[in-house]
């Protein structure tokens, strides 16, 4: 399982246009083979900090995911938006257990 988990400080602020775009993104990307969890969401104690969630089964789907339409036009949405700072890490593993 590949786990990503991360945060982009936009200079604007996590705008409504912003949260649009991730809301298509995110609909389209649930739809995906081998996508178990994917979400952008404002960080509720920063207003200018965008985080990201990702849970994928394996690295084909991740790579998968990267060719994908809908990901082309959310880089290009990004491509608008003033970003600070970006961290992104990416976790493998291969057990997991829910709680």
């Amino acid at each position: 399982m590949i786990v990503i988990a991360g945060s982009f400080r936009l200079d604007a602020g996590v705008t409504d246009d912003v949260m649009a775009a991730c809301k298509t993104v995110m609909q389209a990307t649930h739809q995906e083979e081998g996508c178990y969890e994917y979400i952008f969401y404002p960080d509720p104690l920063d207003n200018n900090v965008l985080r990201v969630f990702e849970m994928w089964e394996n690295e084909q789907a991740l790579t998968n995911h990267f060719g994908t339409a809908h990901v082309d036009a959310f880089r290009k949405a990004m491509g608008g938006w003033a970003t600070s700072e970006r961290e992104i890490k990416k976790f493998e593993t291969d057990t997991f257990e829910s709680m």
